[in-house]
């Protein structure tokens, strides 16, 4: 099987190498500054289980022809008309699987290549890569979750996720993957809007007297809204989510804080503005959410 991963970045980038180190076969499509470090560096990954390097297969965007089974989608949302249009000359009887964070690009990647080539994924895993392109793990958990959208391309789910079984990420073959996402999309959108909104790291939030309360409403505001779009992330989900987002010990900070902090684009709009979008749609509360996509637009 071959694999395309768009973008060597905190998340593909860490995937990826752990991929490499089990034998698979995996090419990374990456922009040009990326390719002059991974080319004089590697990618280099530290985590509390040690460090892990590995010289990458980039590919040559000159060279068409090629194919791949798997194409696996790292990429910023704000960049995803982009990728589109670098992935397409790759696309056959190609399945894609995006690690995007959100719901607002499923739409958009069935309408290009059609809801069977889409196969639902989500990463759980916190990363930040620092100014010389290393990659950093921040907690101990490294997971994907991936299943298809539809009956068809079967097959090349199971060749993949046997594949996957090889390596040191856990991986999850999920057979409801639409519920799936929603629930992570709830976890995603409280941990961003909790931490954009106060400018902390969860555990700090939550420390304060005030602080776990409020998370607790934000994450209601976030599941109530995947709840009137007929998604019920259940008690499980809930209990799992509340647990992680509250923990006084947390070192959790959303990716779009963090990039915020960096002067750097951020995703507001395709996580918060997309899901105060869904609110609007079937009158839902969500005043928190609202506050924290105001706090990026005017600047913290």
């Amino acid at each position: 099987m071959k694999i395309l991963i768009l973008g060597a970045g905190a998340i593909g980038g860490f995937f990826g190498a752990h991929l490499i180190k089990s034998g698979a076969n995996v090419s990374f499509l990456v922009r040009e500054k990326r390719k002059d470090e991974l080319k004089k560096s590697g990618i280099n990954i530290f985590s509390i289980n040690g460090e892990l390097k590995v010289n990458p297969k980039l590919l040559d965007k000159n060279l068409s022809g090629q194919h791949f089974d798997v194409i696996i989608l790292t990429n910023k949302s704000y960049d995803l008309i982009e990728s589109i249009r670098e992935i397409k000359p790759y696309v056959n009887k190609t399945v894609i699987i995006p690690l995007l964070n959100g719901m607002a690009h499923y739409e958009i990647l069935d309408k290009e290549f059609g809801k069977e080539k889409i196969f639902g994924g989500t990463a759980y895993i916190s990363t930040a890569m620092n100014n010389y392109g290393s990659i950093q793990q921040i907690t101990s958990r490294a997971s994907i979750k991936f299943g298809p959208r539809t009956q068809k391309n079967i097959n090349i789910a199971n060749e993949f996720y046997e594949i996957c079984k090889e390596t040191e990420f856990e991986c999850d073959f999920s057979d409801h993957i639409e519920l799936d996402l929603w629930k992570k999309y709830v976890l995603i959108g409280a941990t961003a809007a909790s931490t954009v909104l106060f400018q902390k790291t969860l555990g700090e939030i939550s420390a304060t007297t005030y602080g776990k309360s409020l998370i607790i409403k934000i994450h209601e505001e976030c599941r109530n809204i995947v709840l009137s779009k007929g998604y019920d992330i259940g008690i499980e989900a809930k209990n799992y989510n509340l647990k992680l987002i509250t923990d006084k010990g947390s070192l959790l900070k959303a990716s779009m804080l963090r990039d915020f902090e960096s002067g750097k684009k951020t995703e507001c709009e395709h996580i918060l503005g997309y899901l105060i979008e869904l609110a609007k749609r079937n009158n839902v509360q969500c005043d928190l959410i609202k506050s924290a996509h105001t706090r990026i637009q005017v600047g913290l």
